[in-house]
Formats: structure tokens, C-alpha cells, sequence
């Protein structure tokens, strides 16, 4: 059983028993008469309703003082609103090339011209606005093996496999077949920023052939084909090979000849030819017209080829023959090997089938070569500062005054 609970009275005298300390506390009575409690209650109800307010502390700022900005309130300044209340510890990234953007990594080989010589725009995206960039390109004749040391050069191993080279190369299934493994102009740009171009070849019976058959029908090419010249196929050759020519003379610092012939008089009388046929882009920025380094490379040579006796003799034909050009062909870092001053541009790949430990491999030349290529002077073909998209920007003028030319025309009508 529960037991009733004590009133207050026998609470009061239960504590005062108790030998407790407390205080007296009046009967509801005697709070009445008084009207003690109505002060009572109303003065715990004020007490409780009070809020203390923090200490409000005024600074005087004193004058011409610029006041210091937390970082909070920097990022506030610099960015919106409505990016803050998204998410407010995230700036907005800027939207703006900048010239310390991250390059994007080329997979692949692009087209700058197509298979009928069409500019392509395809490259433009993979290039910076660094200005301290190379452009190589590499020209040969047909079968020379100009892609495949073009390849070795950009990176690629040379004992890797010919589907793994980074340009296309013509495999001896295709050689059968009479046709190449470039058509039209390939480049492709490395970490280093340098831009490498892979020409179709020059003087190419094959991709004539195919310009023919593009233009006819099947039917009519085979009636045709006993009326057609020899010498409109030959025409339309070289003037395609003076027009890419011409134009790598226009955009490339460093232009690469191979073959696997000494003293090949076509592929020299094509040269100089290109040269003349040359537009002038030379501008009000620009100092002088722009002429690129001519680097010539034997491909396949032989021990032979390799005697000091052969060697002067070769770099002696080569100095003869451009004597009268402006093209650059000799450099310091090419003048090692014979110390004299009849040195050109010029540089023996051992064929594969002749190594030995006599003469340095085609494996071990080829990182010297390019450390030859990358340590000559890039001379400035174009106004001061000029990056990598203002060159592609100059490369669709020069195609366009390539392709235009009064003297290019005049030539070809000559030919026929």
C-alpha cells in the first residue's frame, strides 16, 4: 500500500527537525493576505525572462589604415554568389586558355593535310600557346624509309614492331602491292613540343595512280588509261611534290631529306626547284623570309659509305650542290666527325644487315641524331612571340598562298 503523501506543514517540521538548515517558507494563506506571493512569482518571472547580452566592444580605426582581409573574405570578393551557396569551398575554374595549361597528350598521328590536300583543323586542339616548340618535317621518294626513321625519332623503339611505329610505315605487303604507307601530310606532337611532320612521297608513281583513278570511274579509267601521257602523270608528280615542298619550306624549322641514294640528281633538281617556286610571306613583322634547315640522311648505307675519304666527298657534293641556296645546310653540330668546314647537314644510317662493332649501329645513331636536330638554331619564321597556334594559324596562310601561286601555275603549264 502506498502511503499518503505529507503535506507541506509536516514537510516544513519534518526539516526543521532534522537539524537542516532552510528557509521558511509562509503557507498559501499567509501569501494571500500579504500578497507576498504575487511579488514572489513576479520577480522569479522577470529574473527569467532576462537574457544577458554579449559584450558589444568598439574599435576606432585610425585613419589611412587599410584594414587586412581574411581569407574567407577574399574568396568571397572573387567569386559569385550563386558558385558560393552551390558549394562554397569550390572556385569556379577559369574557362580561358591559359599559356601554362596542361597540353593534351597526342595518342595518335593527325591529318594536317588530307589524302586530296585538304587543311585539316584536327591538330589545333593538341597544341599550347607555348612559344619555344620545333617543327621537324621529313620528306624522301618512295620506299626511302622515311617514316620509319621519322618514327624512331618521335619516340618510337626501334626494335619495335612496324604495327607500334608512331606513323604509318609501308610493310612489304604493301610494297607488293605498289602502294605507301603515307598519303597526304601526318604530324604528331611530343611531350618535348615538337611537331612532327611525315610527308607523303615525293614523286610518287603510286599515289598518282590513285589521284587518277579518284578522278575517273573504274569503266572510263580502263578506257582511258591507253590515251593518258606519260608525261600528264609526270606533271601532276611534280607539282604536287614542288606545292608540299614549298610549304614545308614555309612552316618547319628543320626539314629531313632521306634516301637510300647518294646524289639522287631528281630529288636535288626537285629541291632547288621548290625553293624558287617559294612564296614570299616574309611581312612587316616578320625580319626576312624564312628558309629551314636541310638535314640530309642515307638511309641503308653501307661500311663503305662510311670511310673518311667517302664521307668528305659526300659532304663536298652536297655543299656544291646548294651553293647558290638559301636553304641551311651546314650547322656546327653537324661538323664533328671531319673538322673541316665543307661539312653539310649530312648523316649515314648503317643498314640493318651491316652491323657490326666496327661502326656505330642505326639503333645507337639515331638518339644522337635527334640531340643533333633539337640543338639547332630555331629561327624565327614568323612575327616575334609566335606560339604554337599562332604557327598553325601562319600554316593555313602558307597552304593557302602554296596552293595560289601565280608562280606555282605558270610552272605547272610549262610542264605540260
Amino acid at each position: 500500500m502506498s502511503q499518503p503523501e505529507p503535506n507541506s506543514s509536516s514537510r516544513g517540521k519534518s526539516r526543521r527537525e532534522g537539524g537542516k538548515q532552510s528557509l521558511y517558507k509562509p503557507s498559501r494563506d499567509e501569501r494571500d493576505r500579504s500578497g507576498y506571493g504575487s511579488n514572489y512569482r513576479g520577480k522569479n518571472r522577470q529574473s527569467a525572462n532576462v537574457d544577458i547580452a554579449p559584450p558589444t566592444i568598439l574599435l576606432k580605426t585610425r585613419a589611412n589604415e587599410t584594414r587586412s582581409l581574411s581569407p574567407v573574405h577574399q574568396v568571397k570578393t572573387s567569386v559569385s554568389g550563386d558558385n558560393l551557396t552551390k558549394n562554397p569551398f569550390k572556385i569556379p575554374a577559369r574557362k580561358d586558355d591559359s599559356e601554362n595549361s596542361t597540353p593534351v597528350i597526342m595518342p595518335a598521328p593527325v591529318k594536317l593535310l588530307s589524302e586530296d590536300l585538304a587543311f585539316q583543323d584536327s591538330l589545333h586542339e593538341f597544341l599550347t600557346d607555348n612559344p619555344d616548340f620545333l617543327v621537324v618535317g621529313c620528306v624522301g621518294l618512295q620506299w626511302s624509309g622515311k617514316s620509319t626513321v621519322l618514327s624512331h625519332l618521335a619516340g618510337s623503339n626501334c626494335r619495335t614492331i612496324v604495327k607500334q611505329t608512331v606513323f604509318s610505315i609501308a610493310t612489304s605487303n604493301l610494297q607488293m602491292k605498289g602502294l605507301t604507307g603515307t598519303i597526304g601530310l601526318d604530324a604528331y606532337v611530343t611531350e618535348d613540343r615538337v611537331i612532327w611532320l611525315d610527308c607523303q612521297p615525293l614523286l610518287s608513281t603510286a599515289i598518282a595512280e590513285r589521284e587518277i583513278v579518284a578522278n575517273y570511274s573504274k569503266d572510263v579509267y580502263k578506257e582511258n588509261l591507253p590515251k593518258l601521257e606519260s608525261s600528264c602523270v609526270g606533271t601532276s608528280m611534280e607539282v604536287q611534290s614542288l606545292q608540299l615542298l614549298s610549304f614545308l619550306y614555309c612552316i618547319c624549322h628543320i626539314l629531313i631529306v632521306v634516301q637510300d641514294s647518294l646524289g639522287d640528281p631528281n630529288l636535288i633538281r626537285l629541291l632547288q626547284t621548290a625553293e624558287m617556286l617559294k612564296p614570299n610571306l616574309a611581312s612587316e613583322d616578320s625580319v626576312a623570309d624564312h628558309m629551314p634547315h636541310l638535314v640530309t640522311i642515307y638511309n641503308r648505307a653501307q661500311p663503305s659509305d662510311l670511310v673518311p675519304e667517302m664521307l668528305k666527298k659526300t659532304h663536298r657534293f652536297y655543299k656544291m650542290a646548294f651553293k647558290k641556296s638559301r636553304l641551311q645546310i651546314s650547322s656546327e653540330q653537324f661538323s664533328d666527325p671531319l673538322k673541316t668546314d665543307d661539312c653539310a647537314n649530312f648523316v649515314s644510317l648503317l643498314d640493318w644487315t651491316s652491323a657490326n662493332d666496327q661502326w656505330t649501329s642505326y639503333e645507337e645513331t639515331i638518339p644522337h641524331l635527334k640531340v643533333k636536330l633539337l640543338a639547332l638554331p630555331r629561327h624565327s619564321f614568323g612575327p616575334a612571340g609566335l606560339t604554337e597556334k599562332s604557327w598553325f594559324s601562319f600554316a593555313i596562310k602558307a597552304w593557302e598562298a602554296v596552293r595560289k601561286s601565280t608562280l606555282m601555275m605558270e610552272y605547272a603549264r610549262l610542264l605540260q
